[in-house]
């Protein structure tokens, strides 16, 4: 077909969409309920409209699936239309907030939306990333991975780019082309009554982009939740027939991006993109709503950097929980949508977010505690010895914590008799419960231990005698660590005895005796990575000579504790000083309390605000003065204003009225470790203000360097905004942000706490702890000039009650690299995992059983690079995903049972890119995907 366009008409790609919210102001069940009548009409409109030749669906298939569960019977109508491309769908399973959530996270995403836009027929091979608040630098080379050579977006575009199509490049040199929407994804909301009316505003927009149009001119037709309007083909129609200098078509975003310009003479961007220059990006949803974000680390954690390994090299590929961590990840990428991971929502909406975050981890907790129970029942080694399983790739050592039903003193050894430091931590003698019970009642009582018999609790004995009052008296003794257990089959015939007793109406009086418990903390030496090691439980105290050059050593006097690396000295107003390799940093950890007037999307000082930076009274307690572990708590009690004055438009001032808030923040000093780990916790009572964590730097930096998705990024002091919204530098960091001159550097390894930023002129970084808010959106702030979104309350969103944070503090020589901050972050985030080698009793039982393994193992080693993935694909192949996480080439070797491993290289979608024989030679920043060989 030829072009339908006379001579100097312009032509018009008009793509009719809409963007739909699965959850926001609305809980997803009443959102859904709207989408049902929306697709229902959209499919009527296709299937009688032929002049409505393609609408695309918001490029997720998510919003399929949730309307099919409610329509199953339209599947056919749906996948009709979708393979003769009158629909697309894809390529996302949702439209997600980049920076909220992990790498691992948005490429899951990507492939489950990939997969199942190429079952349904209508995968749209466009990178479409209409209104994510940011952009990651990486984007560009997930798309390239997944062979997607467009993005089209909207937001952060900076005021360096003036044009309609560019060139995004991400940190390891992959390109895709940008279609920028310029002036938003409804610069064409809704269709004008007259073909006049369609050029006149054609006409408007055209002037608004002037000489910044590269190509044609796209006019995105839709808009949030917005229904199609069968007027569509008429109102072209009449506008073309007009030839008033533009010709109209209504075309897929693939058709249209294949005809636009791709030389090189398109404009250069390099790394994320975040600007406010002409569109919000709402920098402040990375700090409301704290523990979302708390509970989508420790999810994405749990899941990725622990079940997934230890079930893939742990269980047989026919045993791996394939269901189990696929409805672990469906939680997590529904998650990732961008109004629920930023939590910009309605109450109801971020409770359900908060209950998939916890269904996920539960889900993950208990696939690793599975691998991690198989692993011990088959290592050969006697009995209550210890098995220390390290989940992450790099070797290394940890603090440990092992209870025994015992008082009597006990120490580990590795297999080659060295005994590792020790430290008792608790001592208790768990109380005896007597219940009387009458008749058949008994039946409850005798389920519930049978049940603790299952998990694990062991009996020396059950002792049964009528006694003076004509009840039937039975005591059941817990067996201690040391004593001889009775069998199952001894268990079985005394609970029955109880039963018929019972069944006979007798009244019955069961004691279940109570029994000693100690606990210990040990500092175990380096554990493989994805391997393991044993340790053999001995009696007696840790040997005196085991804690050589590796104690922990606190002085309550002093307020000072310190190892080998560090030292610490908490101050009178309850900071603390740092000194490590020869760097000392005073005033650490001074805790700011300001209003804020702004709402679940963006920061806003009040006008007359009120700053708390300084505690009325504080009280310093040493808690645990080592030898393996070394805490100080301070109580800081503070007067901070109840809340803010002001509405739903905007706030004033803070009220005068104030109330006392006493915060706990707990510093802890592990043998082994050159970093300072802090916690706080607190019962939160006031409303509209953020509370941050400020560090005086070791010098003044000109940036920070934060992990974030699949790279480091560098930023420097400022950020660029523009008239709708100030450029505020408060920054997303993942796993750390380091602040560093080149020589000395100091580092923050925060749990799920995104938000930093660098203040005082480079001198002080500051960590957001809380940010409190009770509105979605207001009207008139500070720090933006419109509204984000409708003004519904959020009680929720203040955070009223109790609230607890962690992090880590490092002080360091060099920068991010010298001081190795990925494993740092892996020590800091990722426990070693424990469990009793051998059966010892009912809990450890594996419900997959393994062949028998040695004392001390490992399973998989990488080398080169990062491990951002390990998992079996739907075949049974082990996946591993490696990242060049550094800003120089390398190599990076995979080993499995000592040897190279083999098999391919893959992309995003599983195709063979090339060979794999147990080295890859890697880009600065590079993602390769290796698919191994049995």
């Amino acid at each position: 077909m030829g072009d339908p366009r006379v001579a100097g008409e312009q032509r018009v790609a008009i793509v009719a969409h809409t963007h739909w919210d699965r959850e926001w102001y609305e809980p997803f069940q009443a959102f859904r309920y709207r989408l049902v009548g929306l697709v229902d009409r959209l499919l009527d409109v296709l299937e009688s409209e032929p002049g409505y030749r393609s609408f695309l669906l918001d490029g997720q298939t998510q919003a399929v699936d949730d309307y099919l569960e409610l329509r199953p019977d339209a599947a056919p109508r749906i996948e009709r239309l979708a393979r003769a491309g009158r629909l697309s769908v894809g390529p996302w399973r949702i439209l997600m907030d980049e920076a909220m959530v992990s790498g691992e996270t948005l490429v899951r995403n990507l492939q489950m939306g990939l997969r199942r836009a190429t079952q349904i027929g209508g995968l749209m091979e466009v990178g479409y990333l209409p209104d994510m608040f940011c952009h990651i630098a990486q984007m560009p080379q997930l798309l390239a991975l997944a062979g997607l050579r467009d993005a089209v977006l909207w937001r952060g575009v900076p005021n360096a780019i003036t044009t309609t199509g560019f060139w995004w490049e991400s940190p390891d040199a992959s390109r895709v082309r940008v279609e920028y929407l310029y002036g938003s994804y409804a610069n064409l909301a809704q269709i004008a009554d007259t073909g006049a009316g369609l050029i006149g505003l054609t006409h408007d927009y055209a002037a608004e982009v002037g000489d910044g149009l590269v190509g044609d001119l796209l006019l995105m037709h839709g808009g949030d939740h917005r229904v199609p309007d069968p007027a569509l083909p008429r109102v072209v129609q009449a506008a073309n027939d007009l030839h008033a200098g533009f010709h109209f078509d209504v075309v897929s975003l693939a058709e249209h991006l294949a005809r636009q310009p791709r030389d090189d003479t398109l404009p250069l961007w390099r790394g994320e993109l975040r600007s406010g220059a002409r569109a919000n990006v709402l920098m402040g949803t990375a700090s409301n709503h704290i523990d979302v974000h708390q509970r989508c680390a420790a999810a994405e954690r749990a899941l990725e950097r622990v079940a997934e390994p230890l079930a893939t090299l742990l269980f047989p590929a026919e045993r791996y929980p394939h269901a189990a961590l696929d409805l672990a990840w469906d939680q997590l990428v529904l998650n990732s949508a961008h109004d629920s991971s930023c939590a910009c929502s309605h109450d109801d909406t971020v409770a359900a977010v908060n209950t998939r975050y916890a269904e996920a981890r539960h889900l993950a907790e208990a696939v690793a505690r599975d691998a991690v129970r198989s692993l011990g029942a088959a290592v050969d080694a006697p009995p209550w010895s210890v098995v220390v399983v390290n989940p992450t790739a790099r070797a290394r050592g940890g603090l440990v914590e092992v209870a025994a039903g015992t008082h009597r003193p006990f120490h580990l050894t590795t297999p080659d008799g060295r005994a590792m430091p020790g430290q008792i931590v608790g001592e208790e003698w768990a109380e005896s419960t007597t219940t009387v019970v009458q008749g058949t009642k008994v039946h409850w009582l005798l389920r519930m231990l049978r049940d603790r018999v299952g998990e694990g609790m062991r009996i020396r004995a059950i002792e049964m005698h009528d006694d003076a009052a004509g009840e039937h008296a039975v005591t059941v003794h817990r067996a201690a660590d040391d004593d001889e257990p009775i069998g199952s089959d001894a268990i079985e015939r005394a609970l029955a005895a109880v039963d018929e007793r019972g069944r006979a109406g007798a009244t019955q009086r069961i004691t279940i005796t109570g029994g000693p418990r100690r606990t210990m903390l040990f500092a175990v030496a380096a554990v493989s990575g994805f391997g393991w090691t044993t340790l053999r439980r001995a009696d007696g105290a840790t040997p005196a000579g085991s804690m050589a050059g590796a104690a922990v050593q606190g002085d309550e006097a002093e307020r000072t504790m310190h190892n080998e690396y560090v030292s610490v000295t908490v101050a009178t107003d309850g900071t603390y000083t740092v000194t490590a390799t020869g760097i000392t940093v005073t005033g650490l950890g001074r805790l700011v309390d300001g209003g804020d007037g702004g709402d679940t999307y963006n920061y806003s000082p009040p006008p007359d605000d009120v700053i708390v930076d300084a505690p009325r009274a504080v009280r310093v307690t040493m808690t645990e003065a080592g030898p393996v572990r070394a805490r100080i708590e301070i109580e800081s009690e503070y007067d901070w204003p109840t809340h803010a004055l002001g509405d739903h438009v905007q706030v004033t001032a803070r009220a005068a009225s104030t109330v006392s808030v006493a915060v706990h923040t707990t510093l802890e000093l592990r043998a082994g470790e050159a970093w300072l780990r802090v916690g706080h916790r607190f019962d939160n009572p006031s409303r509209d203000h953020r509370l941050r964590a400020h560090f005086p730097l070791p010098a003044p930096v000109d940036g920070s360097d934060a992990d974030c998705a699949f790279a480091v990024v560098h930023r420097g002091l400022t950020a660029e905004g523009g008239p709708q919204e100030h450029g505020l530098p408060t920054f997303v960091a993942r796993r750390f942000v380091d602040c560093s001159d080149g020589a000395a550097g100091l580092a923050l390894i925060p749990d799920g706490l995104l938000e930093y930023e660098v203040v005082d002129g480079g001198r002080e970084l500051a960590l957001t702890l809380l940010r409190s808010t009770g509105w979605i959106s207001r009207s008139s702030m500070a720090y933006r000039a419109e509204p984000a979104g409708p003004s519904i309350a959020t009680p929720g969103a203040q955070l009223i009650g109790p609230v607890e944070m962690q992090y880590a503090v490092l002080v360091h020589v060099g920068d991010w690299q010298t001081a190795e901050l990925h494993a740092v972050a892996d020590a800091v985030l990722v426990p070693l995992r424990t469990t009793l080698a051998g059966s010892v009793d009912a809990a450890t039982e594996p419900r997959v059983p393994l062949d028998p393994q040695p004392a001390t193992g490992t399973v998989l080693r990488v080398d080169g690079a990062e491990v951002s993935a390990v998992h079996r694909d739907d075949t049974g192949a082990c996946i591993v995903r490696l990242v060049r996480d550094a800003p120089t080439p390398g190599t990076a070797r995979v080993l499995r049972g000592g040897a190279d491993a083999h098999g391919e290289i893959i992309d995003l979608r599983g195709r063979r890119i090339a060979g794999f024989t147990g080295r890859v030679e890697m880009r600065a920043w590079e993602i390769v995907t290796v698919r191994l060989t049995p």
